[in-house]
């Protein structure tokens, strides 16, 4: 009788996040990195240029790397007097598990990503509709679509007045280690007649360098073992699956 109420006591005492009698290590230390762009403009690039009266300048994001956690959950072979813990009429609903808590860097943003701003020298409206952005990368045209530079296209900016916008490239690891990025902004509507009609477009390119840094760290991580409801463990593993989805 003492020992079962010692053996219950010690279960409800361990209990986490729906598991029965887990027993966390010691948190332990590793180490993260990640890579982080780091961008120039090119020597022969001018960041505000202006032609017809519309002056726009291109600038990169300032990228950082941001430390977060993931937790992932197995299924792992009982050790061998785990079961005196569980009450036998649940064993068969129960699952013995590990919960990893690990840190990782994350590189934000995660893609590309570069502010635009439109100073109207004109004394009517800039409007960004009809204009065409595309990115080149090392030599190379990258499809994207308009939802990516769908604030330049609905940009409208007052007579005499300045604004900013953002455009969106491709995701970070879709990149060279190192190269040249190209930005090209066509049919950029700078004159109209009286009656609305367009007149004159002007094209603008940008060019920037990047080179990867490597940002390094140490972090502590955790590992929690115990017993977990069988059904708990199956929801766990499909919200897994659906943020790494998510994060790729």
């Amino acid at each position: 009788m003492k020992a079962t109420a010692y053996l219950t006591s010690i279960a409800a005492a361990l209990a986490f996040s729906g598991c029965e009698a887990p027993r966390q290590a010691t948190p332990k230390t590793m180490s993260i990195s990640v890579k982080v762009p780091v961008f120039q403009t090119a020597a022969e690039t001018k960041e505000a240029q202006e032609k017809g009266g519309i002056e726009i300048a291109v600038v990169p994001a300032l990228y950082k790397a941001v430390q977060k956690q993931r937790t992932t959950i197995e299924q792992a072979q009982q050790p061998g007097l785990s079961l005196l813990l569980v009450p036998a009429g649940d064993q068969n609903s129960k699952v013995y598990v590990e919960e990893r808590i690990t840190p990782y860097f994350e590189t934000q943003p995660r893609r590309l990503q570069f502010s635009v701003r439109v100073n109207n020298k004109l004394s009517r409206v800039f409007r960004g509709q009809g204009a065409v952005v595309q990115f080149n990368v090392a030599g190379k045209l990258v499809p994207f679509g308009e939802a990516d530079y769908k604030e330049f296209l609905n940009s409208i900016v007052p007579p005499r007045n300045e604004a900013e916008f953002t455009i969106y490239g491709p995701t970070l690891d879709a990149l060279p280690e190192n190269g040249t990025i190209g930005i090209f902004l066509y049919d950029v509507v700078t004159a109209t007649d009286v009656a609305g009609n367009i007149t004159e477009k002007q094209n603008f390119e940008w060019y920037f360098t990047y080179t990867n840094r490597i940002e390094q760290s140490t972090a502590p991580w955790t590992l929690k073992r115990g017993y977990m409801d069988a059904n708990a463990f199956q929801q766990r593993k499909i919200r897994e699956q659906i943020q790494t989805q998510t994060l790729h």
